[in-house]
């Protein structure tokens, strides 16, 4: 039977961009998760079991095993809950934080190296190998700009905290907290007007080879006029995807509530932490692909209505005939 080809390079409206989304997964289902499961799931596994052991310390932790004292002052509870903090960051919390982030890079690669190998040759079979090749390529590339968005990022929080907190003070009285909370809100939007602008950023990395700093102000021209669009489009299909990965993520929260309320059984034993952490990060993970395949036909889409980029290049296939 002849291999259903969805187009990727089209103009979409936002049900189409969402319902292509979950047509591309089911006709590329098999593929995809093998390309995720061999290329990301390693590191997944590692993340998911750093992140059980991690779950274990912050539930066995002094404080939440000894309850504080209700006289206890100001300073005696700030002291107990450093102290606490400070046992639970061990080893377990740094390689979870460290395979996370590359976890997250390295789906996000993936991802969008399959779509480009879909986007060069829709008839063969897209192999692991094929995906693998483009990921060794477009990996570092990527990392580098998931830093430099996190220095604007820093950049922004740490001039807006300098900027409040200077306000705050010169303000002063009843007016000061209340200037630095609606001024916590106008950072946050800006956080978020900041992150939906840079989202196309690893797609424009791998479709187009462009540099970490070119692609963010490739993104930026392709988000202009599109920013509610792309943030409605984000929100309705990471929702979908939350309620999706509840499968996945309930056994894990349930068993910790189970452990913080001192219900000790075989269901709450160590192991069994472990094993629920791996499968709620490795499913919740997988899953959010989804959202990074509906952010790539965004990308199309912009493209499309932007430069025309099909119509380019029917244009030049009806001159080479």
């Amino acid at each position: 039977m002849e291999k259903q080809y969805l187009p990727l390079e089209r103009e979409r409206d936002f049900s189409q961009k969402i319902n292509d989304t979950f047509s591309f997964v089911r006709l590329n289902f098999k593929d995809l998760f093998l390309a995720l499961l061999f290329i990301v799931g390693p590191i997944l596994l590692i993340a998911g079991i750093a992140g059980g052991f991690h779950q274990i310390n912050v539930l066995s932790s002094n404080y939440s095993d000894t309850p504080i004292d209700a006289n206890a002052g100001v300073e005696e509870i700030l002291r107990r809950f450093s102290r606490s903090g400070i046992d639970i960051i061990g080893p377990a919390y740094f390689i979870l934080l460290f395979a996370t982030v590359i976890s997250m890079v390295l789906l996000v690669v993936t991802v969008y190296s399959y779509m480009q190998c879909y986007l060069e040759d829709s008839v063969s079979r897209i192999t692991v190998e094929r995906v693998t090749e483009k990921v060794k390529i477009h990996f570092l590339p990527v990392f580098r700009g998931f830093f430099l968005v996190l220095l604007v990022f820093f950049g922004i929080i740490i001039l807006a905290s300098l900027a409040t907190g200077a306000l705050g003070i010169a303000v002063g009285g009843v007016a000061g907290p209340m200037i630095i909370g609606i001024f916590g809100l106008v950072i946050f939007a800006v956080m978020i007007y900041f992150m939906i602008m840079f989202l196309l950023s690893p797609a424009i990395i791998v479709f187009e080879d462009a540099s970490p700093g070119f692609s963010l102000r490739r993104a930026k021209y392709l988000i202009e006029g599109k920013w509610w669009s792309t943030f409605g489009l984000v929100m309705v299909v990471s929702i979908i995807v939350y309620f999706i990965g509840l499968v996945f993520s309930l056994p894990a929260a349930i068993l910790s509530v189970l452990k913080v309320l001192g219900i000790q059984s075989g269901i709450t034993s160590d192991w069994v932490v472990v094993i629920s952490t791996v499968i709620s990060m490795v499913g919740s993970s997988i899953l959010s692909a989804i959202t990074y395949i509906a952010l790539g036909f965004q990308y199309f889409n912009l493209v499309e209505k932007k430069d025309g980029n099909s119509l380019f290049k029917q244009i030049n296939n009806l001159g080479n005939h």
